[in-house]
């Protein structure tokens, strides 16, 4: 009885991809990455970065699809804190301490893609003779891999003695890899975007997503604050621009 039911499933399966239109093709884009954390009289800050890779699209009828990808994405953010020590023998001390995580990550995320073709030949009728824009609207996860962390630190002492005397002291940037960062990510990823017929095979994407990062990259506790580990949460917001060219034959869907 399983092995018939294995057998169905697998007949199924292929049927409804034997019908899907294939697309392949390449992206790349910008990161507004960002990090969710809780570090004593601490911000954190936007980082930009770039992302790119390989894209891979199923339809499976006008409205409906799958897409994944497999990108380099860069993330992180950089954060700041400000310690300010009143001293009665010496003065007030402000001490900036600014942090820059550098995080380099293969991404795949995995998306259920809904279409709404636009007929619009109206708009350019002397080059495209098809639907030439496409809004979508898309929703999943991601996986994500560590395969690069710089951790840099800078410090600077500013001081007003009781003379009312200002120096300041700048600590020699400090950079490296922590070993004990987690290199593994996961989250939740949504996003919309719009695509033009540049041919009968060919479409030019633009898209915008946001990643909701779940994993914390710090439970091997490679940051700490005073004597607590705090959870670390990559975010994104990420800017695309792509081209998918159709392998396949032209489905006709009804």
């Amino acid at each position: 009885m399983r092995n018939k039911l294995v057998i169905f499933t697998l007949i199924m399966a292929t049927s409804f991809l034997s019908r899907a239109q294939l697309y392949l093709g390449a992206k790349v884009g910008l990161n507004f990455a960002n990090v969710s954390a809780t570090f004593t009289q601490t911000s954190f800050e936007q980082k930009i970065g770039i992302n790119g890779g390989a894209t891979l699209k199923f339809n499976f009828s006008n409205t409906f699809g799958l897409q994944t990808d497999i990108l380099y994405s860069q993330m992180g953010a950089q954060s700041k804190k400000v310690v300010l020590v009143d001293d009665p023998t010496i003065g007030k001390t402000t001490t900036t301490t600014e942090v820059l995580y550098d995080l380099s990550y293969v991404q795949v995320p995995l998306f259920v893609n809904i279409e709404i073709p636009i007929k619009s030949e109206k708009l350019v009728p002397y080059r495209f003779t098809e639907n030439i824009v496409g809004i979508h609207l898309y929703g999943g996860g991601y996986f994500g891999y560590g395969i690069a962390n710089t951790i840099s630190t800078s410090v600077k002492d500013y001081l007003v003695d009781l003379d009312g005397n200002k120096s300041t002291t700048i600590i020699p940037k400090v950079s490296g890899k922590n070993t004990k960062f987690n290199a593994i990510d996961f989250g939740l990823a949504f996003g919309t975007g719009i695509s033009f017929n540049l041919s009968k095979v060919g479409k030019l994407t633009v898209d915008g997503r946001y990643l909701l990062g779940l994993g914390n990259f710090n439970s091997n506790r490679a940051f700490v604050d005073g004597v607590k580990y705090p959870v670390m949460k990559n975010s994104a917001i990420q800017a695309q621009l792509g081209y998918i060219h159709r392998i396949t034959k032209p489905k006709r869907w009804h």
